[in-house]
């Protein structure tokens, strides 16, 4: 039942809205020898409407004779009256006055139809300007159009355009007061092919319904006018009224904000400005700039900068810079820089900067610089630093590096560095480096890698396709150690442990763990040179007693004649440094006591004891 109410509701504001205005009803009526007042009376009963005159400005004596066959009633009164008379409408009153006569340099109003020059439909949404005041009307839903021109010359040029039509001219006489009947011819070469007509629609879905809203004048004029300067209160309110979005200005001037093809030198508003096409020189606004072309120059606003193309210059935003191409100097926001295709110059974000492509140049900003594509410069962040693409140049970073593909340069933060794939440089990090081929150096806590043509430094260091061994080994004092080396042959991290097989009695077992580094210079295909430097803390059960350490400088030869099995053996120099104020340490040397070289207790009470000794043992991987 709703529905059906509703229908009817929408039915008959339709059938009203389908109504015409009186002036616009379309009638056929025939004069033959009639006095005019009697011809108003018959045209206002077959219009269903009621004039309303003063009737000294009908003659009633003047005789009519004429035909009109579907004509408009104001192309009829246009005709009986020659001009003299002006009409409006009222309710169901049409109401004549006379026309007021003026001199040629007052302002003016011209009125008439635009019609299909083959078809005589009248056309709605015809753009009709004066190329020289900027004054400019658009027809209505009858074809119907009123332009006023402040003092026109001796004969006034009317530019008459429409969307697939042919640009006309028409000169009109000053001294013209009838209506106009201007045909305008459809172009079949303007009608846009679907591939055209898809990227036009994008192209005036961004400068209508994205930099202002539609004017009919940016589908219909396609020509560029141009001004030396323009003063606006809000979009189409100023010197260059409705036709604003076709002008481009050398200067422009807008209290709130403004609208305008684009700008050749200086453009100012207290709140925003909106440019469909290219805008050069300086951009200022209090809130927000939005340029559908080129920005070439000095661009600032309070809130955001955006750009439909590239910019060249300096843009300064309170909050975001977002273009499709930035090949500019500076590009400063207090929040974000967003660039949709290729970054050019140095780009400077309170937050973060995002790259929808290709960067070069330097990027800094407060938490993270993001790029879909290569990189060519240097990302620096209080955060992370991420491209999808090539890495040629710099990554400094609080938190995390992140490139994808191929890395040259250097990628330094706080915690984390990945190249995923080659790396050629150096990885500095305070935790971990990863990269699958390195070229170069990884300085870090932690250092991972699938093969390395360079230096692993760091507390661990493992090379899938580098140095790797587990060794089972004896010296002097521990005649059960194990250890593991890991890193590349210049340069390996050593894990050790050993123990006393004589003690191990619970709480009494004598055991000792360490760390070290070390160098293993290849003098041929199975025969190395060993040169180790490893620190170890000897315990007692579970008990960590005071300073107890045994240091040791290993210098060996690792043979492997057997591939991932060899034999090492070499000479230590040992150095056991103890505490002397503390009496409770277990007994070291029980079943071999070396001889002394150095035995020395400096003034922090710690005792040094120095002999020479030996490692023997087997390497395996």
């Amino acid at each position: 039942m709703w529905l059906l109410l509703l229908c009817v509701a929408a039915g008959m504001v339709e059938a009203k809205d389908e109504s015409p205005p009186l002036l616009e009803k379309v009638i056929s009526i025939t004069f033959e020898n009639e006095p005019l007042d009697v011809a108003l009376r018959k045209i206002s009963k077959q219009g269903d409407f009621i004039f309303s005159y003063n009737a000294a400005l009908v003659n009633a004596s003047k005789m009519v004779t004429a035909s009109f066959t579907k004509k408009t009633v104001r192309e009829i009164l246009d005709q009986l009256f020659a001009g003299t008379v002006q009409y409006k409408t009222k309710g169901k009153y049409i109401i004549l006055t006379r026309a007021t006569t003026s001199q040629r340099k007052e302002p003016k109003l011209y009125s008439g139809y635009i019609v299909d020059e083959a078809t005589g439909e009248r056309l709605k949404n015809v753009s009709v300007y004066d190329p020289v005041s900027l004054s400019s009307t658009v027809t209505d839903s009858y074809g119907y159009f009123e332009i006023k021109i402040d003092k026109p010359p001796a004969d006034v040029i009317l530019a008459v355009n429409k969307l697939n039509y042919t640009d006309t001219l028409v000169t009109v006489g000053a001294d013209e007061n009838g209506l106009l009947k201007i045909p305008i011819r459809f172009n079949e070469e303007k009608i846009l092919t679907l591939a055209d007509s898809v990227r036009e629609k994008i192209r005036r879905f961004w400068k209508t319904k994205i930099l202002a809203p539609k004017s009919v004048n940016t589908d219909n004029i396609r020509d560029t006018l141009y001004r030396k300067r323009q003063l606006s209160l809000v979009p189409f309110i100023g010197t260059n009224h409705k036709l604003s979005a076709n002008v481009v200005n050398d200067y422009s001037f807008n209290i709130f904000g403004g609208y305008a093809l684009g700008v050749r030198k200086f453009e100012m508003a207290g709140m925003f400005n909106l440019d469909r096409g290219d805008v050069q020189g300086v951009q200022m606004a209090g809130m927000f700039n939005l340029v559908g072309g080129h920005s070439k120059g000095w661009q600032m606003s309070g809130l955001f900068n955006v750009v439909r193309d590239s910019v060249k210059g300096v843009q300064l935003a309170g909050l975001v810079n977002a273009d499709w191409n930035s090949s500019g100097k500076i590009s400063a926001a207090g929040l974000f820089n967003i660039t949709h295709h290729q970054s050019r110059g140095v780009h400077l974000a309170g937050l973060g900067n995002l790259t929808l492509g290709e960067q070069k140049g330097p990027h800094a900003a407060g938490l993270f610089n993001l790029a879909t594509q290569d990189v060519q410069g240097v990302q620096a962040a209080g955060l992370l630093n991420f491209t999808a693409g090539k890495m040629n140049g710099a990554q400094l970073s609080g938190i995390l590096n992140f490139a994808t593909h191929e890395t040259k340069g250097a990628q330094v933060s706080g915690m984390i560095n990945v190249a995923a794939t080659r790396m050629k440089g150096a990885q500095v990090s305070g935790l971990l480096n990863y990269a699958t081929r390195i070229q170069g150096t990884q300085v870090g806590l932690i250092n991972i890698s699938d093969s390395i043509k360079g230096v692993p430094i760091g507390f661990f260091s493992f090379v899938l396709k580098g140095y790797h061994k587990i060794e089972v080994s004896a010296d002097e004092i521990f005649y059960t150690n194990v250890a593991f080396r890991t890193g590349v042959h210049r340069f390996y991290n050593i894990f050790t442990a050993g123990a006393k097989p004589d003690t191990f009695e619970g709480d009494k077992t004598l055991w000792m763990f360490g760390y070290g580094v070390g160098t293993a210079p290849r003098l041929n295909r199975w025969i190395s040179l060993n040169v180790d430097l490893t620190a170890n803390q000897v315990v007692q059960g579970n008990s960590f007693e005071k300073v107890n350490m045994i240091n040791k400088v290993f210098v060996g030869v690792e043979l492997e004649p057997i591939k991932k099995v060899a034999l090492v053996a070499g000479i230590t120099l040992n150095g056991y440094l103890t505490d002397t104020t503390y009496k409770e340490y277990p007994t070291l040397f029980t079943n071999y006591t070396p001889s002394f070289i150095y035995d020395h207790t400096y003034s922090n009470d710690m005792n040094l004891k120095m002999w020479w000794g030996a490692k023997i043992g087997l390497r395996f991987l």
